[in-house]
Parts: structure tokens; sequence; C-alpha cells
């Protein structure tokens, strides 16, 4: 396995009510849990002639998101999924340089009306050429503590990844901060000394201090 988990950075956590209806771990990973990603697999928008963004899963060997290999994403206690998002933007640059041409041969500057115009064909014409941007998202599911932690914090990424979980597993996740995530780790016993806790107030210098 040449792909690294990520060794530092932000992480938001996730829980959910019961098991994954497929269990990652049984011998029936390559018919089940294979078969989910693929419902939401990444598909490819290379081609595609307008603006758009692409979020699928793919495995951590193949970026392609076309083969689902258990021992790419078993990692003992946990299962490694990643997410893909490509997004095709034609470059602001790249419009303003094409907009300032055209004014320049014009001799004047183009109406509101005229640049829509032209910003639409110059997409229709530039588009098919430009590449997409690419993200991996790594995220790690424990099913037997029903927890997922997904390696970003941004709200756009957390919606795609529940919105995925729910397409390949029918589960609606549930965002959990620190006290939810010792309740799950911790087990039923210590729920109550858990809920007792209280946040350390740290001190807050004055101005001028």
């Amino acid at each position: 396995m040449t792909s690294k988990l990520p060794r530092r950075g932000s992480f938001s956590a996730f829980t959910w009510q019961g098991k994954l209806p497929i269990d990652p771990h049984a011998t029936s990973f390559a018919n089940e849990f294979a078969a989910a990603l693929a419902c939401c697999r990444f598909r490819t928008i290379d081609q595609a002639c307008s603006e758009e963004t692409s979020v699928g899963w793919c495995s951590p060997e193949d970026p392609s998101g076309a083969t689902f290999e258990r021992d790419e994403m078993d990692v003992g206690p946990a299962m490694w999924l990643r997410m893909r998002i490509d997004v095709k933007k034609l470059p602001a640059a790249q419009l303003r340089m094409h907009l300032a041409a055209e004014e320049r041969a014009r001799g004047k500057a183009l109406s509101p009306r005229e640049r829509r115009d032209m910003k639409s064909d110059l997409l229709e014409k530039l588009m098919p050429r430009v590449l997409p941007t690419t993200r991996h998202i790594d995220a790690l599911i424990f099913n037997d503590h029903r927890r997922a932690v997904l390696f970003a914090v941004s709200r756009s990424v957390r919606e795609h990844f529940a919105k995925m979980f729910r397409g390949s597993f029918g589960i609606e996740l549930e965002a959990c901060g620190p006290r939810a995530l010792a309740r799950i780790r911790a087990g039923e016993g210590a729920h109550d000394a858990i809920d007792k806790l209280q946040p350390t107030k740290w001190p807050v210098a004055r101005a001028g201090q």
C-alpha cells in the first residue's frame, strides 16, 4: 500500500445508531461493502463542457473509483475510505484576459449583457480543455464503535461525506464532539461520570499584559 493517511491536521467525528447494515469485515466484503461504495463512486468530469463538481468514493490505491479492494482499505479496527472531489472551473485570470482582449479589439468596454454572452461562449469553447482540480479526503470507519473520523472540517466536505454515507449505507450520520466521543469509547458504565465533566476555563490575558 503506497497511500498514506494524514499524520496531522483537523478532523470531524460522526456517530450513528446501530451498526452498518453491511459488515466491512465479513467474508462477503467483495460483494456487499464494495458494491455499496460503488453506488456513490467517483465519476470523472474531465471531458465536461461546463463548470462542474464531482464527488464520490474511491479507494486509497485507485483514484478512478472503479475498484474497491479489501486489502487496500482494511486497516485493522477500521476501514479506510477516501472521497475524491474534482472541481472543473475556468480560471478567473483566463476569463479576464479574454474579456480584456475583446474590449481592446472593439475599442470600448463591453456591456453587462455582452460580458455574460461572451463568458458563455468562452465556457463552451475552453472548458473541454480545462483539467479539474482534485482533492482527496480520507476517513476511518470504526463499525464496532459506531464512529467515523473524517480528516476535514469544512462544512461542504462534511455535508458531502454525510450524503455519500447515507447513499451507500442508508445510515444517517450525527456529528459528535469530544463528550460524545468519550461516551462511545468508554462504554455505558462511565456515561454518568463523563456527563458531569466541565470544560476547563483558561484565564484570559487583559489588553497590554
